[in-house]
């Protein structure tokens, strides 16, 4: 329940308007609303309501007045007879008055902070809550004239607040028109004036900035006479002297996540868009879940939402599909993937979202959460850690979660059904008409239960049949159902019903691709469906027709994908006949070759193509790697795990990787030797990455006697140089010998790309003991290695370790040249990581030549990019930039330290690049 007084008086109860008695009871609440909670006399009360020339009767009328107001008031509000008069009792958070001043105080907290995108969307959620002058119609009597003016003072200064966040932010071009207005009903507002004066500066109109200023001094003048203020006078004179700080300064802003754009406009929800965005808007529910049975719009409805209010939050709208997910532990990591929000290594993915998200603003839209019920616990701590974020969550069940508000989402109302179904018949059929057709059209949406999803399936048959030809086929295929409504589970029904419908129109081949299609988790190429499906051209552009699929441009050309509900309906019989293992085997074997594929080619020229091709193939993977562990087939989950070890780190899904990795090795022991070493390969290096070293050498231990079992001396090498790794923290002198054996087996095995990735982690430790010569040799070697195969993240981190060991030697042109040839690398490759060590590399350079403070901020920008990359370095790399990073530390103090850290430098690779770039 709301009582609005920040324009005309009203009660509203939701979206709901409650009609208010006639103006004396009106009166009378308004009288009671200035000091709610407070007793209030009857004299005082009579005088409002009458004024100085109350009737004879005004006491006895009081007291009917106050009873016909109780009776319109909504149970949380009532009125209180005291002794000393009346008191309205009701939560001051329920006027919108309120609301506001609290909006205000917190916008200008933020402003303070300073958060200026925090404090405009604040400012301008308060500002959006009036609708007139306060309240409204008694504006100017006298009860209630100093509130009212109180009021639109506090506006005034509201609009001050906003504006001065929005000129922090560079938004002078769009708020120019309406400051500008502003000043002018506000002639001696001076604060008004100076940023009207600063916004005209900004935009290259100085000579109107400074007679702005002449006019307002005349006003004051005239009118007060008074000289402007010290601050007015000062923006004048820094105007005439084009003071530097007075251009607007950078701010970088969080980039935001765009939403999904709809195909086509939402029909019939006007009503629901107007509560939902009151609830959010207001702050009062921060896990609002829309509740309703498959078909019924939820997602639809959520993303409309998110689009109309997301400018009123400070970071926006974020979407999150769910859609795919089977394994709730990925919940947390699956949401910060969406987010842009990288792995920290050793910490939890709970610390890492609640500290990412504790400064943003943000709605965050979750999709189909009950295929993750279970996981979903942490929503309401993530809440509680992240104050300013707020959950709309679309879900076919109730969570039932501490703060949960449920919104129930209902099939739509008969107009608007008859108007979706119009309408998509149109784009189906452009020849078709609804006028002659109307009454069939609304027989046809009452037999749908008015469900959206099924609605819109419907309509795409209007390209053979007329509205009435249909009608006759569902009244066949779905008898009335008697006595009272129809339940969720009925609905269910029609709507599969529909689908039995759409799908009765295709081909029985077509029928077969439809259910087979079903298979893909996160969508498939034309390829993808000819491999695993056997399906067609012409049958996928038959299921497009029919809105059984829809498609999307990408990066590698078309690419399709179903609507959850159709999913599940179409594996619905395979699950009952046992054909979908068989189905999902073939999914997964597909996978396999995948994964295999990439495996080569991302040793090889096109690393950057096939890292965005397992992107675009990530919710594939999961749902393969799931299928091999449900079917506990370890040789399966190895070949997948194995094949991908380069994948995870660099495109940042360490902490996933792990998971699998730790997954498939966890099933019996397969008999391919060579696919459990690999795995133990990646285990080792993943968890280096996430800092846990135990399992690093743990991993290595065991591919080592694997190897040592089978005598294998290429794999010795690699297993003896993946144990150096993990051990160097601990123990470097035995990590040293085995880095030496692993270059012995490697050489014995004529293993030259082995050897080659051994000898930049040699070249390093010579580094550290002072042998930059010794280095330069290995080095260079190593670099040649990865050159002549076209290994670019390879060469790219050995050229990185060389330019450091030559300018160790004194070559610092031709290791500034080399550096300059591995940023490039970097760039084409895309990988923070890699680029990180490019900066700290550079900041060798840097203190080289005396540059401390350049130094400082390359550090500060290469930390940035490995937590971006959701991981770290450890071995002898880690322990060669930590002695370059403890040097640059003992040239700062803490205070110094923490305040290069504060600038928040950007982890975008654009900006990273363009940094590295300025620092030549």
């Amino acid at each position: 329940m709301e009582i609005r007084v920040l324009g005309p008086l009203e009660i509203a109860d939701g979206d709901r308007a409650i009609p208010l008695p006639a103006a004396k009871q009106r009166r009378l609440l308004a009288a009671l609303l200035i000091h709610v909670g407070a007793a209030q006399s009857a004299d005082d009360l009579i005088e409002a309501v009458w004024g100085s020339s109350p009737p004879a009767s005004a006491a006895k009328v009081l007291t009917v007045y106050v009873s016909q107001l109780r009776k319109a008031l909504p149970e949380r509000a009532t009125i209180l007879a005291e002794a000393s008069g009346y008191r309205l009792a009701l939560d001051p958070r329920a006027i919108d008055a309120v609301r506001f001043e609290r909006l205000l105080a917190e916008g200008r907290q933020a402003l303070r902070v300073p958060n200026a995108p925090l404090a405009a969307s604040i400012l301008q959620r308060a500002l959006a809550l009036w609708r007139g002058p306060a309240y409204g119609e008694f504006a100017y009597d006298d009860f209630a004239r100093p509130e009212a003016e109180r009021l639109q003072e506090l506006r005034l200064q509201a609009l001050e607040e906003r504006t001065e966040a929005q000129l922090v932010l560079g938004q002078h071009r769009e708020l120019l028109g309406e400051l500008l207005a502003l000043a002018a009903e506000h002639p001696l507002q001076e604060r008004l004036q100076a940023q009207a004066m600063v916004a005209l500066y900004r935009c290259g109109r100085q000579a109107e900035a400074l007679d702005l200023y002449a006019d307002v001094r005349r006003r004051l003048g005239a009118e007060l006479g008074l000289e402007p203020s010290v601050e007015l006078r000062e923006l004048q004179r820094r105007i005439l002297q084009h003071a530097p700080d007075l251009t607007v300064g950078e701010y970088r802003e969080r980039p935001r996540q765009e939403l999904p754009t709809p195909p086509n406009k939402l029909v019939g929800r006007e009503r629901e868009l107007a509560e939902l965005q009151t609830l959010l808007l207001r702050n009062e529910a921060r896990l609002l879940v829309l509740a309703g049975a498959g078909g019924s719009g939820k997602t639809r409805l959520a993303l409309e939402v998110a689009r109309n209010i997301a400018s009123f939050f400070a970071n926006g709208a974020a979407f999150v599909s769910l859609a795919e997910l089977r394994t709730p532990d990925l919940l947390l990591e699956t949401i910060a993937r969406a987010l842009e929000i990288e792995e920290v290594p050793g910490e939890e993915p709970s610390e890492t979202l609640a500290r990412a998200l504790h400064e943003r603003e943000l709605l965050l839209v979750l999709d189909n959460v009950e295929h993750v019920r279970p996981a979903t616990r942490c929503l309401p701590d993530l809440l509680a850690r992240a104050p300013r974020l707020t959950l709309l969550v679309t879900s076919r069940a109730v969570l039932h979660l501490s703060g949960e508000q449920v919104y129930p989402v209902q099939p739509l109302g008969d107009d608007a059904a008859a108007e979706l179904f119009a309408e998509r018949a149109q784009q189906s059929n452009a020849a078709f008409s609804a006028d002659s057709t109307a009454a069939a059209i609304r027989a046809i949406c009452r037999r749908l239960d008015r469900l959206p999803l099924a609605i819109e399936l419907a309509a795409a048959g209007m390209r053979a049949l007329s509205p009435q030809e249909l009608l006759d086929r569902l009244d066949r295929r779905l008898p009335l159902l008697a006595g009272g409504p129809r339940d969720a589970a009925a609905r269910q029904q029609t709507l599969r019903a529909t689908v039995d419908w759409s799908r009765d129109l295709l081909s029985p081949a077509e029928q077969h691709t439809f259910a087979a299609l079903a298979v893909f988790a996160g969508g498939w190429t034309t390829a993808a469906a000819e491999s695993v499906c056997g399906a067609t051209l012409d049958e996928l552009v038959s299921l497009l027709d029919h809105n059984l699929i829809v498609r999307h441009d990408a990066t590698e050309g078309s690419r399709f994908r179903m609507l959850q509900t159709l999913r599940e309906y179409a594996l619905a019989p395979l699950e009952g006949s046992g054909g979908l293992a068989a189905l999902r085997r073939r999914h997964a074997e597909w996978v396999r070759g995948l994964a295999d594929s990439a495996s080569r080619e991302l040793a090889r020229g096109e690393q950057t193509r096939w890292l965005d091709r397992l992107a675009a193939e990530h919710a594939n993977i999961r749902a393969a790697l799931e299928f091999a562990v449900e079917a506990d087939d370890g040789e399966l989950a190895l070949a997948i795990v194995g094949s991908l070890g380069r994948y995870w780190p660099i495109r940042g899904h360490i902490r996933e990787g792990s998971f699998w990795c730790n997954a498939a090795l966890g099933l019996s022991d397969p008999e391919d030797y060579e696919l459990r070493i690999d795995a133990l390969y990646w285990q080792s290096d993943l968890a280096s990455n996430l800092g846990d070293w135990t399992v690093a050498s743990s991993a290595a231990n065991e591919a080592f006697a694997l190897a040592s079992a089978r005598r294998d001396r290429n794999e010795l090498a690699r297993a003896s140089f993946k144990l150096a790794c993990a051990r160097f923290a601990d123990d470097p002198e035995s990590s040293a010998r085995l880095f030496e054996e692993a270059a012995a087996f490697a050489a014995d095995a004529g293993a030259d790309r082995i050897r080659a990735a051994i000898d930049i982690d040699r070249g390093r430790i010579l580094l550290l003991h002072g042998n930059p010569d010794g280095a330069v040799e290995l080095l260079q070697s190593a670099s040649e290695t990865f050159r002549e195969v076209e290994d670019t993240q390879n060469f790219a981190e050995a050229q990185t370790s060389l330019a450091l060991a030559l300018l160790g030697s004194g070559r610092d042109k031709q290791a500034r040249r080399l550096l300059d040839e591995s940023i490039a690398q970097c760039a084409k490759l895309r990988s923070h990581i890699f680029l990180a060590l490019c900066l700290e590399t550079l900041a060798a350079f840097a203190l080289r030549n005396d540059e401390i403070d350049r130094a400082l901020g390359l550090f500060i920008r290469a930390q940035a990019l490995f937590d971006a990359a959701g991981g770290s370095f450890g071995g002898p790399l880690g322990e060669l930039y930590d002695r370059l990073w403890a040097d640059v530390q003992c040239r700062f103090s803490g205070e110094q330290i923490q305040a290069a850290r504060a600038v928040n430098p950007s982890a975008e690779l654009v900006e990273a690049l363009a940094f590295a770039t300025s620092a030549n």
